[in-house]
């Protein structure tokens, strides 16, 4: 019997032996490629599981205006957590025990002692965090969980109080708290639409708060420390710390003080006139194309975005009845309510665009100051009716005229002389077919209609703004090319940018993008525009001691009047710069759907009725703040009257003697022989005849008369009202001298009980878009 092996079991052999050089070969190399080429990765991994990290939160950087003024911070708060496993391994352990000494389990104790510290002392910080919700999160899933969120963003003296309490009723670990940051926005809704805010995770999601996002935000840090199985922390000699770099901070180019004017007057209007669809407001250095102010009324608080605030939006969702619809309802208002007006929503810009006409046919030669234009109120275009916005004929007019009648016939002749290229042309040139690159998220792209289709009726309604819908910032940032030399500049909101150390990493320079039209063309626009306001002896624009130049605006929203129905849809606006002769300041208000009536019934609609008092009340008090104080002429020193001097403790003779020498009125009240209080007080301005009541006695009574209501009256007519009630009339900026002028507002409401010789100013306006 031969002992040799066959060929057959040779073969299997030799299959059993390739097969284990194969497994071991395959051995070999995924060894090779486990401890070698992919080491770093299993290294990782094994890391993963024996290393655990702690997030170290970057703080956001901070905002401030121009000034310095802080807008929006971040600062360290705490969220307030539990370890409901603590309560469960207290549970086991008594469970387990052969014996439990009498009265309260300490599980017990240690759940009441938790959920009572909890809830007083979030609910006294403000955040209502009852026992029986404290309890559930302290032995909900108490087995499994070793963490469970009991509140967030607690401030530090409520957190050390909780901590504090616990560690005297010992707690051990079953309450701790983690560092965590909050978004601060001290001044409120100053400026809302503008900062912007932050999400949950504290990433920017509007204004500045979102462009800005990357500089702001910063760089997370961690620690990296050994856990156990359990995840629990064990000493390492290795850890690893990585800090948090902080964000960078930013610097607007808003100014608070401008700001707060600007939203201050701009809600004025938008109550006086019960808006419907909001209103916004500018102001723009015109030459460089920093935002000095942008404001959007009714805004909203950043420290609590996700309330409604406008009052028209709150009686809407008061008559929802449905809940689904309601939040649908709900969540769009106060989408809107976040929109910054100024960049993000377009309309017709009406007759300011005039400006925008004109400038590009004087430019051109088609017209000159000189031409001529014919107002019949009706102009025929091609086959449509194009009527001017007054209800008379404007005549002839030369250029200035033109401007200052606001006539829509004229600027359609305008128009024709410039012809479809060349405007066209010049709206590209203005920037109207493209957004203006301010430094905002959200900015809209304009809606126009093109050379190729326009035709002459969209010229002839382009021409005085109706037909081509813009934002508001392009047409401040047309108009101000107009007036400053002809220099179209890329607004913006952000001066630098500063890192932690107080290094400037980024400037924002002026950037002009090109020249519209000269020197010369936009010197003669200045001239006319001032001509505007002062014309026929003030427009509503009026201010004293000051050169402003300024254009209103009406257009009606034709888009929306075809879907509604309702042809009392308008925005109002104005446009104004100073000084008028070398402009620094610009300022356009805005004001969307007014819908209040006069006291005849009547609409108010007009840009010079409804824009202009916004833009009025704000330069006053801006202008100076700007280093620009007024310069009276002759006409208006006299008109401002004269300064009361003081005459108290005069004898009654030499007080009426000094006070008529100033052509004053007197009036003594008492048998005293000297003066012991007067009413306007000394240094107030009164107007020449006004009156001054001299009081004699020491205890003397006070006269009180009534304030009457002069709203809608004429000038003589408001002069003999207030007279014959025993006060004095001052007349204020506006419209005064212009034939057809009423009183606009009054100081002193119908009404008012106040003493005799009270000094009542009033604004008067034409109701007119001239």
């Amino acid at each position: 019997m031969s002992y040799q092996p066959t060929a057959k079991m040779r073969r299997k052999l030799t299959f059993v032996i390739i097969v284990f050089l194969a497994f071991t070969a395959w051995i070999l190399v995924n060894l090779f490629k486990t401890s070698i080429t992919d080491n770093l990765k299993y290294q990782a991994l094994a890391n993963e599981n024996q290393f655990g990290s702690t997030v170290v939160k970057a703080h956001r950087g901070s905002i401030y205006d121009t000034n310095g003024k802080i807008l929006a911070q971040s600062a360290t708060v705490y969220s307030i957590c539990v370890n409901p496993n603590r309560i469960y391994q207290q549970q086991q352990k008594e469970t387990k025990s052969e014996k439990v000494a009498e009265g309260v389990l300490e599980s017990e104790r240690m759940l009441d002692a938790a959920a009572t510290i909890l809830s007083e002392e979030l609910t006294a910080a403000g955040i209502k965090v009852t026992y029986a919700e404290a309890v559930k999160k302290l032995t909900e899933n108490a087995a499994n969980s070793q963490w469970a969120l009991i509140a967030d963003e607690v401030e530090k003296p409520c957190a050390d109080n909780i901590i504090a309490r616990a560690d005297e009723e010992n707690l051990g670990d079953l309450i701790y708290t983690q560092l965590d940051t909050k978004r601060y926005y001290p001044q409120g809704e100053l400026a809302a639409a503008v900062i912007g805010f932050t999400n949950f995770d504290g990433d920017g999601v509007y204004g500045i708060e979102s462009y800005y996002n990357e500089y702001l935000k910063g760089v997370d840090g961690k620690i990296i420390s050994a856990t156990d199985a359990n995840g629990n922390e064990m000493p390492y000699k290795n850890d690893k710390i990585y800090d948090a770099q902080d964000g960078n901070s930013v610097y607007l180019t808003l100014d608070m003080t401008l700001q707060h004017l600007a939203e201050k007057y701009l809600e004025q209007q938008v109550e006086a006139h019960d808006v419907d669809n909001r209103a916004c407001a500018i102001m723009m250095n015109v030459n460089t194309g920093a935002i000095l102010a942008m404001a959007s009324t009714p805004g909203f608080n950043l420290n609590d975005k996700n309330s409604i605030y406008s009052d028209k939006d709150l009686s809407i969702l008061a008559g929802i009845t449905d809940e689904e619809e309601y939040n649908q309802t709900y969540a769009t208002l106060r989408e809107q309510q976040w929109k910054n007006k100024a960049i993000t929503e377009l309309y017709y810009p009406g007759s300011v665009f005039k400006v925008i006409t004109g400038s590009a046919a004087l430019e051109e030669r088609a017209i000159s100051l000189n031409s001529s234009f014919d107002c019949g109120q009706v102009m025929i275009v091609a086959d449509r009716k194009m009527h001017c916005w007054s209800t008379y004929s404007h005549g002839t007019q030369d250029f200035t005229t033109a401007m200052t009648n606001s006539c829509n016939p004229a600027f359609i002749q305008i128009g024709q002389a410039l012809g479809k290229d060349k405007f066209f042309d010049y709206f590209k040139a203005y920037g109207f077919t493209e957004p203006t690159g301010i430094d905002l998220p959200g900015e809209a792209s304009s809606i126009y209609v093109n050379t190729s289709e326009k035709g002459p009726v969209e010229l002839a309604s382009s021409s005085f703004g109706q037909t081509n819908k813009i934002t508001p910032l392009q047409m401040i940032t047309a108009y101000a090319a107009v007036v400053n030399g002809g220099y179209l500049v890329t607004p913006y909101v952000v001066e630098k940018i500063v890192d932690t150390n107080g290094n400037v990493i980024k400037t924002t320079e002026p950037s002009i993008k090109r020249q519209v039209i000269s020197e010369e063309t936009s010197a003669i626009m200045r001239q006319v525009l001032e001509d505007v306001v002062n014309t026929k002896g003030g427009s509503n624009a009026y201010i004293k001691g000051y050169a402003i130049g300024g254009k209103s605006g009406t257009s009606q929203k034709i888009d929306k009047t075809n879907e509604t129905g309702n042809e009392n849809l308008y925005v109002s606006s104005y446009c104004a710069f100073a000084p008028a002769d070398d402009p620094e300041i610009i300022m356009l208000v805005m004001v969307d759907e007014p819908t209040a009536k006069d006291q005849n019934g009547s609409l108010m609609y007009y840009g010079s009725v409804v824009a202009v008092p916004a833009v009025v009340n704000v330069l006053k008090e801006a202008l100076p703040v700007l280093g620009y104080y007024p310069e009276y002429t002759q006409e208006e020193l006299e008109a401002l009257g004269v300064t009361l001097p003081s005459v108290d403790g005069e004898n009654i003779s030499i007080a009426k003697e000094t006070l008529e020498a100033l052509s004053l009125q007197v009036t003594v009240i008492g048998k005293g022989e000297k003066v012991v209080a007067q009413v306007p007080a000394a240094q107030t301005a009164v107007p020449r005849n006004g009156k001054v009541v001299l009081y004699t006695e020491e205890n003397y009574e006070t006269e009180y008369t009534e304030v009457p209501n002069v709203i809608g009256y004429g000038v003589s007519d408001v002069n003999s009202i207030l007279t014959n009630a025993d006060l004095n009339f001052m007349v204020g900026d506006g419209a005064a001298n212009h034939s057809g002028a009423v009183a606009y507002s009054q100081n002193y409401a119908e009404g008012n009980i106040v003493p005799k010789g009270t000094i009542i100013e009033v604004t008067f306006i034409i109701k007119d878009e001239g």
